[in-house]
């Protein structure tokens, strides 16, 4: 289904294509900005990530209906809490990974990425951080755009309501691991796709953004095994948008 659904997303005209112009300016802002800064945190640090960030958010939604994103210098300040180390170290980590989030170990910080995600995670999805209102969709979409090739986005109306249709005995992590305690690195509090709606929203904890993480994974193995192996690049043809850059977004594009 994945080259179908984001051949749908790609149409010409439609509000979804219209997308990935905002997302292909941001990727391109992005990889400069921290071209010319010398790192992920000191582009950080000049303010310009802010800037960039808070213009993606308001065009994929996250200042509409029920959202509304704090202010510019606020929005620093949100970015500016993350640890230096942290933000070097998880920006050089990609999907697909070779061992569980909470095997792999930051040694300048001395904390798992399970760990250093589940921290940002938090921090993004407080009140008054990314969003005057908090939750799941201002975290997993701002930790996105900070880790692009990492980190899923999830929202209430398409992506999340996928991620609840699959089915639990299927919703199951990578790497061949018997449970999601072994890939998160904690017992999920609750079920690991709980419904985006509702009183559900409230159940996306860091332990079901990481599972969301961990399912992207398996899908792009479930594809690999399932046309023969062909590689990454392959995998990453499916979608030859500019702008389009790792697992996470193309996962994105065909759960919408």
């Amino acid at each position: 289904m994945l080259a179908a659904n984001i051949s749908q997303y790609n149409l010409p005209g439609t509000y979804t294509e219209g997308y990935n112009h905002d997302y292909n300016q941001y990727i391109v802002g992005r990889a400069a900005g921290i071209s010319a800064a010398g790192s992920p945190a000191a582009w950080i640090a000049s303010g310009e990530a802010a800037s960039l960030i808070r213009t993606l958010l308001k065009s994929f939604g996250m200042n509409a209906r029920n959202s509304e994103l704090v202010l510019l210098h606020a929005f620093q300040g949100t970015l500016a809490a993350i640890n230096p180390e942290t933000m070097n170290w998880v920006s050089g980590i990609s999907l697909p990974l070779d061992m569980p989030p909470q095997a792999l170990m930051n040694p300048a910080a001395g904390a798992t990425l399970s760990v250093e995600l589940a921290s940002i995670y938090k921090l993004f999805a407080t009140p008054g951080s990314i969003t005057i209102s908090g939750g799941y969709v201002a975290a997993s979409k701002a930790i996105h755009c900070l880790f692009p090739e990492l980190a899923p986005m999830i929202d209430g109306q398409h992506t999340g309501i996928s991620y609840y249709n699959i089915d639990r005995a299927t919703y199951t992590p990578p790497l061949r691991l018997d449970s999601w305690e072994r890939w998160v690195g904690a017992p999920i509090a609750g079920v690991p796709n709980p419904s985006p709606r509702g009183a559900g929203r409230k159940s996306w904890g860091w332990q079901q953004f990481m599972a969301a993480m961990g399912i992207n994974q398996h899908i792009y193995e479930l594809w690999q095994a399932a046309n023969g192996n062909p590689g990454y690049s392959a995998f990453l043809a499916l979608d030859p948008t500019p702008g389009t850059t790792g697992i996470p977004r193309i996962i994105d594009k065909g759960l919408w």
